[in-house]
């Protein structure tokens, strides 16, 4: 951008935590992955400003400590600042739990039932007002902070749980430059429907209050775009992937993120690490490894994908003792009751496939869950297969992480509704995650394919992801941005 540009990013959770250290000294601990990177880097170089919630005691100590309660992370190696949001208790529970997780989050994945659920009743609507009083908060926030900035202020809004913020902050300060970007998948136009009307129109008209829209994938944007054609006074044009409202030109974009591929290997090299590595070769011996590395998470299908190994299995005895499946899970939103039951589910059906097709000396499946992102950077280096099933995802990181980090050219079976998809697809073997059958010879395939194959594909995915870094990924929003102010002022002129 030409001018001065004060760069503000609004999340529900911030780059860091602060916890106290062993002399009760507040310390603060960063997140990883691309967001992190990509979103901290553009604020460094603009010294810019993170809004966020506070997740802690910590972080709500550490902004009591801090002038104005803006705190500056130069003091912890950092050139930006940082305010948190003090949120009571049960509003963030409607917010988060009741609507960010229990209904958005469900929406956009496609894992109701809608036989049998939801039904929306009074509880709902509640939560949808602690969604609607915890966005407006944030908007108040970032309108009154940008008003400080010496520069002009450019917002980031990141989420579906900031999805109302947009236009509330159009309202109050109509001339601001807003970015919204979608992590998840967005939902058709016929399943986002089942959301009640205030629900439904609301996130449109909320993420249509900003200048660009942006999605992981093609997919994504395009269901937005067919959404948005329900609500009155909008236009959208699909094939120059813009919206018209209110006088106004949305556009609508795809950015697919990436990771931190330094940051990846730099600990794929630390002591821990590399002991982990020692340990999972040991365990595994001279067997095959597939691996899968994901939350306990409803989209992220792991239950099929144990039958789908199961399957293959009975159909090809003679891998029976030769091949190992390591799951590397970590708990996932333990507070709701369907990821409690879920998880059970998938600990159950692996305890099943164990106790029928195991042996005396050979388990089928080698399933651990806790939060381990050391065996998770250990494993990736390697397994001879890597899947990543979701039954939908916004993108997913695993995918991209793995090929990285592998050592055995190992081959990727990826979904075809997982947005990495459209970036990695063709140097993965692809699945229909609903197809047990197509899992199962997907496998199959992939463990049979011949070293000068493999090691094509994990070039190509490798060279893929190294192409497209982190900070592309933001600055490509930020040009994005300014195509929009250019445009804003083209037409104040004319």
């Amino acid at each position: 951008m030409n001018e001065r540009v004060s760069v503000i990013v609004a999340s529900n959770r911030g780059p860091v935590t602060f916890e106290p250290d062993a002399n009760g000294e507040l310390e603060a601990r960063r997140g990883a992955g691309g967001l992190v990177t990509a979103l901290t880097g553009a604020l460094h170089e603009a010294e810019g400003l993170w809004v966020s919630a506070a997740m802690s005691d910590g972080d709500r100590a550490a902004a009591r400590a801090a002038p104005g309660g803006v705190i500056d992370m130069r003091a912890h190696g950092a050139a930006y600042r940082l305010r948190f949001l003090d949120i009571p208790a049960d509003t963030y529970d409607g917010y988060y739990n009741g609507i960010s997780n229990g209904v958005l989050w469900f929406a956009h994945h496609y894992l109701w039932d809608a036989v049998r659920a939801p039904s929306f009743g009074e509880s709902d609507l509640r939560a949808w007002d602690d969604y609607v009083a915890v966005n407006q908060r944030f908007a108040e926030v970032l309108a009154e902070e940008g008003g400080r900035q010496p520069g002009r202020p450019v917002y980031l809004v990141q989420d579906y749980h900031l999805a109302l913020v947009p236009r509330m902050l159009r309202e109050l300060a109509p001339e601001s430059l807003i970015a919204h970007f979608s992590h998840t998948p967005i939902a058709g136009p016929t399943y986002l429907r089942i959301l009640p009307t205030v629900m439904h129109d609301g996130l449109l008209r909320g993420m249509l209050g900003a200048d660009v829209l942006g999605f992981h994938s093609q997919t994504w944007a395009e269901n937005f775009l067919m959404s948005s054609r329900s609500l009155p006074g909008v236009r959208a044009d699909l094939a120059r992937s813009r919206i018209g409202v209110d006088g106004r030109q949305v556009l609508v974009r795809t950015h697919p993120i990436s990771v931190d591929a330094r940051a990846l290997r730099e600990s794929a090299t630390e002591p821990g690490a590399r002991r982990r590595r020692r340990e999972i070769n040991r365990r595994r011996g001279n067997q095959r490894l597939i691996l899968r590395v994901d939350r306990l998470e409803l989209s992220k299908n792991i239950v099929r994908g144990f039958q789908a190994y199961e399957l293959f299995l009975r159909r090809v005895p003679s891998w029976r003792g030769r091949v190992s499946f390591l799951a590397l899970l970590s708990p996932s939103r333990m507070e709701l009751d369907a990821y409690r039951a879920y998880a059970e589910e998938c600990l159950a059906e692996a305890e099943r496939i164990n106790r029928e097709l195991g042996e005396p000396a050979w388990s089928p499946i080698d399933i651990h869950v806790q939060d381990d992102y050391v065996g998770a950077v250990a494993a990736y280096g390697l397994y001879d297969v890597l899947m990543v099933n979701p039954v939908i995802d916004g993108m997913n990181l695993v995918a991209m992480e793995g090929p990285l980090l592998n050592r055995r050219h190992g081959v990727l079976v990826l979904s075809r509704n997982a947005g990495a998809f459209g970036r990695l697809g063709r140097y993965a073997v692809p699945v229909n995650p609903f197809d047990i059958g197509e899992m199962a010879t997907a496998l199959e395939t992939a463990l049979d394919m011949p070293l000068g194959e493999r090691q094509r594909r994990a070039r190509g995915l490798s060279r893929l992801v190294l192409a497209n870094p982190p900070e592309r990924w933001v600055g490509g929003q930020l040009e994005d941005l300014e195509r929009a102010r250019r445009r804003r002022t083209s037409a104040q002129t004319s």
